[in-house]
């Protein structure tokens, strides 16, 4: 994704959106673009999906490289 003001805010829009809790989030960058990495409270498989799409269709993002579904306590 692009690593300038209010991109994160966007992304966490479209969690927002989506009633999909983020947990925490860990973002590293280099350069102009940036890396992040999103775990959600439990979710619906419906709201998680659409939460991705959504994602993928903003301009900053670039890329959704990897959705990992984790069930159980933790």
């Amino acid at each position: 994704m692009a690593d300038k003001p209010g991109v994160l805010e966007s992304v966490a829009h479209v969690f927002a959106a989506h009633s999909v809790s983020i947990q925490t989030v860990r973002q590293t960058g280099a350069g102009d673009k940036a890396e992040l990495i999103v775990m959600t409270h439990s979710s619906t498989e419906s709201a998680l999906s659409a939460t991705v799409k959504d994602l993928s269709n903003l301009t900053a993002v670039t890329d959704v490289a990897s959705v990992l579904r984790v069930e159980g306590a933790m």
